[in-house]
């Protein structure tokens, strides 16, 4: 582990800095270094490859137009340009020059004057030539010798494309540049007379020059043009002195070291005539600006890792003491000398938390001493609270004559009535957090049912509808006579004629136990309802305990069950007031 618990303060930081700040920082700039290296060595291939493609589309479409003139040039207007070209294979100059006149016409006829054509040859089967535009330098042989001439000799009526790496005219403006070469040998279908062996159109190719502009951008690398064979057969930059001889234009990426230095060589093969197109950079020009930020980036962090350091050393130097001076204090409170004071020193939020210790100690102090009070005053509390039991007895007790008396006496309403008044005082003597079964609760409403009938004369009446599963479900003690008498007090008063009645149901729905009372007196205003359920006195300052009663209600619901129970009351003035109740179903034990 980095840190020790017997590590000072200081060295448990450095400790933590270095093994979760400075070497995290690190692996990640090494591997964000090697990510973006890699990243700008493919996005340097892509460009290269973007370049290739634009040279392979440019020599693709050139071949293609080049052969296309061609065609047009032997095949238009019936093949008249053959016929002329064969009448210019004789031994009359007069005749011979008067034809190639003719065909000089009809080749400018139907071929658009451009600069990019640079002659045109008909070659006769008995060594004869006619030219067209430019004479050609390169020797006959040398040219029928040719693979697109034998190529084109071998299948008549057929265009092949050839390619030489400089002009083959004696035009200067087209020296060091790609030419290519179209050839169509025409069949006895067009050359009736048999006269005419090949004819040839020789452009010059815009690709060299493109070739050489993407020269110039050193991180596209030279780039040179080989046949299907491997053959170069242009290279303005002697690329091909870069490549080792035993190097295959195959593979679409290659990688090797000559002379020390380490080259990448990306190949594409240009679809319509199979030549490849070959780039070879070095890998120092292609990761030659990555270096230079690589090195930036490891300059600057160490200069960070170096600052930070400096003011860790003097952060940590002017905060050490002040907290060492602290945590002694805080061992002697440990100890129990709550007279501690520490001196404030050191920044302003370590003078704050000092301050703040001294003020915890003294009103720790203090707590303390009021906690001395308090502890005095509970225990003479709970002495009173056990000498005032002997008042609630003694009630209770006074009421059990009382019943006997009017028992021995045949006064058995006064009797009853004390029975009923001992069931409901003995239920309120318990403690507040006390359970009843439902049967036990309605069993005291009864009670209280039977006093409250006696005082308004027998004016209402109750209806019951439990379900015979609630009767042994656990309710808060008291829960249902505050609701009643609410019922009773405010619903009923105020009636003439009319009889009060009470219907009480229970119901049990799913894990919740549903409790409903409703009456049909005459209702409340929605303030009043709001007031009830908040305890809030009337506006003359007088208590009204049924209200009192309902908040009761309601406050040791929300503390028994929470957010599981709940209380609401609605009302319509003059028709009803319904009083709802759910909570949670709880049972009593087995053995109880």
């Amino acid at each position: 582990m980095w840190m020790s618990k017997k590590q000072n303060l200081k060295a448990s930081y450095y400790n933590s800095f270095f093994a979760l700040i400075v070497i995290p920082i690190l692996l990640i700039i090494l591997l964000s270094i090697f990510i973006i290296r890699t990243m700008m060595v493919d996005s340097a291939v892509s460009n290269i490859r973007r370049a290739q493609d634009n040279i392979a589309s440019a020599l693709g479409g050139e071949v293609k137009d080049v052969s296309l003139r061609l065609s047009h040039f032997v095949y238009v207007n019936d093949n008249e340009v053959v016929k002329n070209a064969a009448k210019t294979n004789t031994k009359d100059l007069a005749e011979k020059y008067h034809y190639t006149r003719i065909l000089t016409e009809s080749f400018h006829y139907a071929m658009v004057p451009v600069q990019d054509i640079l002659s045109a040859v008909f070659y006769m089967k008995d060594g004869d030539h006619t030219y067209i535009k430019d004479d050609i330098t390169l020797g006959e042989d040398q040219l029928k010798s040719s693979s697109w001439y034998q190529a084109a000799l071998a299948e008549p009526n057929t265009v092949k494309t050839g390619f030489y790496d400089r002009s083959v005219t004696n035009s200067r403006k087209n020296a060091y540049t790609l030419t290519i070469a179209a050839g169509l040998s025409p069949g006895i279908d067009v050359d009736r007379d048999g006269v005419i062996e090949m004819a040839a159109l020789f452009t010059s190719s815009q690709t060299g020059r493109l070739i050489k502009d993407y020269n110039k951008e050193r991180v596209l690398g030279t780039t040179m043009i080989a046949d299907q064979s491997g053959n170069v057969i242009f290279d303005p930059e002697s690329t091909v002195s870069l490549l080792p001889r035993n190097i295959s234009l195959e593979q679409t990426e290659f990688r090797y070291q000559a002379n020390g230095r380490q080259y990448m060589g990306v190949v594409t093969r240009e679809p319509v005539t199979g030549l490849k197109i070959i780039s070879v950079v070095a890998y120092e020009t292609l990761t030659r600006s990555f270096n230079r930020t690589a090195a930036v980036i490891v300059v600057v962090t160490l200069i960070l890792f170096a600052l930070f350091y400096r003011f860790s050393s003097y952060f940590l130097t002017s905060i050490i003491d002040p907290i060492h001076h602290t945590v002694e204090g805080m061992k002697r409170v440990e100890e129990g000398d709550l007279l501690v004071h520490v001196e404030p020193k050191g920044q302003s939020e370590l003078r704050l938390m000092i301050h703040s210790f001294n003020r915890m100690t003294r009103r720790l102090k203090q707590l303390i001493q009021e906690n001395e009070v308090q502890q005095q005053k509970k225990h003479e509390a709970e002495i009173r609270a056990l000498q005032s039991q002997i008042n609630p007895h003694f009630l209770v007790n006074s009421l059990n004559s009382i019943r006997f008396i009017a028992q021995m006496s045949k006064y058995e309403s006064i009797a009853r009535m004390a029975e009923a008044l001992i069931k409901i005082l003995s239920c309120s003597f318990r403690s507040s957090g006390g359970f009843y079964s439902l049967k036990e609760e309605l069993e005291i409403l009864d009670g209280y049912i039977y006093l409250m009938k006696i005082r308004y004369s027998d004016g209402f009446e109750i209806k019951y509808d439990i379900e015979e599963a609630c009767l042994s479900c656990l309710v808060p003690r008291l829960i249902l006579q505050p609701v009643v008498e609410n019922s009773i007090v405010h619903g009923f008063s105020g009636l003439m004629d009319e009889m009060g009645t009470i219907w009480l149901t229970a119901r049990k729905e799913g894990d919740f136990l549903s409790v409903e009372i409703r009456d049909n007196g005459k209702g409340m205003p929605e303030e009043d309802i709001r007031r009830i359920m908040s305890g809030e006195e009337k506006e003359e300052g007088q208590k009204d305990y049924v209200s009192i009663g309902i908040t009761n209600v309601k406050t040791r619901l929300a503390l028994n069950y929470g957010k599981d129970c709940g209380f609401e009351m609605e009302s319509g003035e003059g028709r009803f007031t319904r009083t709802s109740i759910r909570i949670p179903v709880r049972k009593e034990p087995e053995n109880l």
